[in-house]
């Protein structure tokens, strides 16, 4: 029934034919039936050993990983604060100042024209405050 049907034939990797028997004569997945169970107990610590070493590794790496992280992390928090200051409305400051002059005697439109001057003219805001 089995010469019938076609369920005498391997398949998937164990499908060979006569002629592929020769080519397989590297293959490196065969194991000795004669082997000492010394030197199979010693290939079973070597595996678990490195699975070990293999964990501390990724402990290591993914340690490594959070301390840049965290150091990426407070690197943007400087940079946010800096921008903030860089970036913070100086304009209340700035009329204030302009605006102290009157008392030496300027008109009041000639400070509201510097004063709209300096808040379009920024560099030179600084150089005012400076």
């Amino acid at each position: 029934m089995a010469l019938v049907v076609g369920k005498d034939k391997a398949t998937g990797s164990f499908a060979i034919t006569f002629a592929d028997i020769d080519l397989n004569d590297g293959n490196q997945d065969s194991v000795s039936i004669d082997g000492d169970n010394e030197e199979i107990e010693e290939v079973k610590t070597n595996v678990s050993s490195s699975g070990t070493s293999k964990r501390k590794r990724k402990n290591v790496q993914e340690s490594v990983v959070d301390e840049q992280i965290k150091f990426v992390g407070e690197q943007l928090g400087k940079i946010a604060n800096a921008l903030e200051k860089f970036t913070a409305d100086k304009t209340p400051h700035l009329y204030e100042e302009v605006m102290s002059m009157g008392e030496e005697g300027f008109d009041d439109d000639f400070l509201c024209s510097v004063f709209d001057y300096l808040v379009s003219h920024e560099s030179e805001a600084k150089a005012f405050f400076s």
